[in-house]
């Protein structure tokens, strides 16, 4: 049997022991003694962390210390906890914010998870819980893997480009992307001031709801839309294709497809008492909006390119040597102060046109990811899809909806700048009518 046979079938067997993502619960005591379990068992070869802090998980639980009291997080390398390492090996000196605020409301640091060499690099030693040997991602690669493989609930991450959603989607958890600024990101390594953001991959929906208002100041949006009589009314949802949507395979495009055709179907059974759910598809606004943003990946890329440039170069000279960033750096000297100028006045007029649909659909449905993850030889996977929501500074949410050849495949739900509450209660009410997993993996065959 060739080699390459023998290491997918032993990959196969080994995923099959690992559990999936699991929601903190009421039960916490038992949460954490699963998580040591898991920790001995399945870290050895998931490798999800770069620094770990064990003795978090022996301390006494203490409802009165705060609404998240004893749950265990991680934390992505690219963020700073007080007193473990930072990826050049230096222990930071204070909590970024957004960890502060999460040990303020009870919850304690499991660990640093693996990041890519400053957040952009190539790739990480981390394998994917969920199909070893192929990639759990990029630079949120560990947090992706180490809620994916059931081990923490909620994991911290950072995004420039793609990192928090495409690691949620390739390792079959949640992944949430604010609006531009809508969380902390003091503390946190920042590429690029116009695209980075702090990000959250969790093990359930409810997982964020519960961390989500601890970071930021959180309003519950109405769970259902209604029209300007306050009469309710469907929810649209608008399909796009973003950049690049036409690189999902034909298998991977007639998974989503099922599960869109089967969410019209049940909201048609749920009648006049269930949840409305409207599919809007090849509107003249929703194909403006995917030939406008057909080549919006190169643009954030030469944002990001230009404003890490500085940042980059100091590291290229202290020792990094790791071959993207040499590339990042190339870019940033061909973009230059006029193309990131240009860049900068092309990112403004598709935000504007992207605002405008707000008039049309309350949300917006794609592909999280082109595919499920590929092998580590192939690389950390393609950015395009999820880059769209970093360059627009628009809120989105990556959904484990799908599972294409026995691997995670991510469903994108897009929000509107501002509007991450409105984003939650529709994908809230999306889910409520969303297949089991038995289901979605049986179809389409």
């Amino acid at each position: 049997m060739p080699t390459g046979a023998v290491r997918r079938l032993s990959a196969r067997a080994r995923t099959s022991t690992v559990p999936e993502p699991r929601p903190w619960t009421a039960d916490r005591r038992d949460h954490l003694d699963e998580t040591a379990r898991l920790l001995a068992a399945v870290e050895r070869w998931v490798h999800a962390f770069s620094h770990l802090d064990p003795a978090s998980l022996r301390a006494g639980i203490d409802p009165a210390q705060g609404p998240l009291a004893g749950m265990p997080f991680a934390v992505s390398q690219t963020i700073d906890v007080a007193g473990m390492p930072g990826p050049d090996g230096r222990a930071a000196s204070r909590d970024a914010e957004a960890v502060a605020r999460l040990r303020a409301a009870g919850a304690r640091v499991l660990g640093l998870t693996t990041s890519t060499p400053y957040g952009c690099g190539t790739a990480t030693r981390t394998d994917n819980p969920r199909g070893s040997g192929y990639t759990p991602g990029g630079s949120a690669a560990g947090a992706g893997a180490a809620v994916g493989a059931g081990i923490v609930p909620v994991a911290l991450a950072t995004q420039s480009q793609a990192a928090t959603l495409r690691a949620a989607s390739y390792c079959g958890a949640w992944g949430f992307k604010p609006s531009h600024l809508r969380l902390p990101r003091e503390g946190a390594l920042v590429l690029s001031d116009t695209l980075t953001d702090l990000g959250l991959v969790a093990a359930s929906l409810e997982d964020l709801a519960r961390v989500l208002p601890v970071l930021t100041r959180w309003r519950e949006a109405d769970p259902e839309p209604t029209d300007e009589e306050g009469r309710r009314r469907p929810l649209r949802v608008g399909r796009v294709m973003l950049d690049d949507g036409a690189l999902p395979r034909p298998r991977t495009l007639a998974h989503f497809d099922t599960l869109l055709h089967e969410l019209g179907t049940r909201t048609a059974q749920a009648g006049p008492t269930g949840p409305a759910i409207e599919v809007v598809e090849n509107t003249t606004e929703l194909l403006a909006l995917d030939r406008a943003v057909r080549h919006s990946t190169r643009v954030c890329l030469d944002i990001l390119a230009a404003q890490s440039g500085p940042q980059l170069t100091a590291a290229l000279a202290a020792g990094e040597s790791d071959p993207r960033l040499h590339e990042l750096v190339e870019r940033a000297a061909v973009v230059g102060p006029s193309g990131l100028v240009e860049a900068l006045d092309q990112r403004r007029a598709l935000t504007r046109a992207y605002a405008a649909l707000a008039d049309h659909v309350d949300v917006l449905i794609t592909l999280s990811t082109t595919n499920p993850a590929p092998e580590q030889r192939e690389g950390t996977g393609c950015r395009r899809m999820p880059t769209t929501a970093s360059l627009l500074g628009v809120p989105a949410l990556s959904a484990p909806w799908l599972v294409v050849d026995g691997l995670p495949q991510g469903v994108q739900v897009l929000g509107f700048a501002g509007r991450d509450e409105e984003l939650l209660a529709a994908v809230r009410l999306l889910a409520a009518a969303v297949p089991g997993p038995s289901t979605r993996r049986a179809s389409p065959p």
